[in-house]
C-alpha cells in the first residue's frame, strides 16, 4: 500500500505538472499547488474525477516573490506539513529576448522555491530541469555540467544554474534533478497539451494537409531536418512514471535522465507523419539545401528554426541512475516502438480535427 503524503507543487497548470497531479491524487495524495490564476486552477479540476477533488488544496501566490508571495497564514500552517516539493514550473522559452524574463522565472523561482521549502521544512525536493543542460555537447552525464559550459541558449543556460541552486540545498533536504528530454503526448491515448517540440512539426504539416484538400492536391515540402538524427522524445505517462517513484526512491543529490533510451530517427518519424496525417508529399533535407527551398517552403521552415539545434544533433544520454530507479519498483525504462509513436502522432491528429469542429 501507497503512504499518503502531503505534496507541494508549482507549475501544477501546465501540460507536465497537470497529468503530474492526475498521477499523485490517482496514489491517494493530498497535492498543495502554487497558482496564479483560479481560472486555470479550476480548469485543471475539470481533468480529475468529482470523487478526488478534494485531495486538491490551491496556495495563491506567485513564484517570482519571496516566500512565493504566500501569505503568512498559509505559509504557517505549511510549515513541518509538506513532505515533497515538486518544482516543476519553468518559461520556457527559446527567444533570446526573453533572457531576463527567462532567468527571472527559472533561476529567481528556483531559489524563492528553495527557500520556501527550507522555511516550512519538507523532506525532499524534486527539481524537473531538462535534459539539455548540456550545451551543445553530444553526450550527457547524469551529474552536474559546469556552468562554463556553451548553450544553445538561455533557456538551459538557466535550467543549468537552477539545477546547480538545487545541489547548494543538499545539506538541508534531500534533492533529487529529473531532467526529461522532449515531452510529448501520452504513450496509450496520444493526448497532449502542449504545442512544443515535435508539435511544431505537426502543426506543419497539419496546415499543408488542409491546403491540400482545399486546393485538391499536395503540395511538396522538404523540411530543414536531418533524416539520421535521433529525436528524443518522451511520453508524458513515462516522465510521470518517474516522478512518482522518485517520491519514494531518488537519492539526495541525484541526477536522473528521463529520456528515449532508444529514440527515433527524424526520417521514422517524418514517415510515422506521413501516414498519420496521409500526407506523403514530405521529405526531409539538409541544412545545406536551405537556399534552395522555395519561398513556401521556407514559410513552413520558419517555425522550426528554433529548433534546429535539437533537429539537427543527436545526443547520446546515459540513464544508469534511471534504471535503478525503476529497477527498484520492479519497472524498465521506455521501450518506445512504431506502434507507440504512431498513437502519439494520432493524438494530435485527433484532437485537431475535433478543435476544427
Amino acid at each position: 500500500m501507497i503512504k499518503q503524503m502531503n505534496v507541494f507543487i508549482t507549475g501544477a497548470t501546465g501540460f507536465l505538472g497537470t497529468e503530474l497531479v492526475k498521477g499523485l491524487v490517482g496514489e491517494g495524495h493530498q497535492v498543495y499547488l502554487l497558482i496564479r490564476s483560479m481560472k486555470k486552477a479550476n480548469a485543471l479540476l475539470e481533468h480529475l474525477p468529482i470523487t478526488q477533488r478534494h485531495q486538491v488544496h490551491f496556495c495563491e501566490g506567485n513564484l517570482e516573490t519571496t516566500k512565493l508571495g504566500l501569505t503568512e497564514q498559509t505559509l504557517q500552517n505549511l510549515v513541518g506539513k509538506i513532505d515533497i516539493v515538486f518544482h516543476t514550473a519553468a518559461f520556457l522559452s527559446f527567444d533570446e529576448a526573453h533572457r531576463d524574463v527567462i532567468f527571472k522565472t527559472n533561476l529567481n523561482g528556483t531559489n524563492f522555491c528553495l527557500e520556501f521549502a527550507k522555511e516550512i521544512n519538507v523532506k525532499k525536493f524534486i527539481y524537473v530541469s531538462t535534459a539539455y543542460t548540456l550545451g551543445n555537447q553530444t553526450t550527457g552525464q547524469e551529474e552536474l555540467y559546469s556552468l562554463n559550459t556553451t548553450f544553445v541558449n538561455s533557456y538551459e543556460e538557466s535550467k543549468c544554474h537552477s539545477e546547480h541552486a538545487v545541489i547548494g540545498y543538499s545539506d538541508r533536504f534531500s534533492v533529487a534533478i529529473m531532467r526529461p528530454s522532449i515531452i510529448v503526448g501520452n504513450s496509450i491515448t496520444g493526448k497532449a497539451n502542449t504545442t512544443f517540440g515535435m508539435y511544431g512539426i505537426l502543426k506543419a504539416v497539419q496546415l499543408l494537409k488542409k491546403r491540400s484538400i482545399k486546393m485538391n492536391k499536395e503540395i511538396a515540402v522538404r523540411l530543414l531536418v536531418d533524416k539520421n538524427t535521433v529525436s528524443n522524445i518522451v511520453p508524458v505517462d513515462y516522465v510521470v512514471q518517474a516522478l512518482l517513484l522518485a517520491m519514494k526512491y531518488s537519492k539526495n543529490e541525484t541526477v536522473y535522465h528521463l529520456t528515449n533510451p532508444n529514440p527515433p530517427t527524424n526520417e521514422f518519424v517524418i514517415e510515422m507523419i506521413k501516414d498519420v496525417f496521409d500526407y506523403q508529399s514530405l521529405s526531409l533535407a539538409s541544412i545545406e539545401e536551405a537556399p534552395h527551398l522555395t519561398d513556401f517552403e521556407l514559410s513552413i521552415n520558419k517555425p522550426l528554426e528554433v529548433f534546429k539545434e535539437y533537429l539537427n544533433r543527436s545526443i547520446y544520454f546515459p540513464t544508469e541512475n534511471t534504471n535503478e530507479l525503476f529497477s527498484r519498483n520492479g519497472q524498465a525504462l521506455l521501450k518506445m516502438d512504431g506502434d507507440m509513436l504512431y498513437r502519439i502522432i494520432s493524438g494530435f491528429s485527433k484532437e485537431a480535427m475535433v478543435s476544427n469542429k
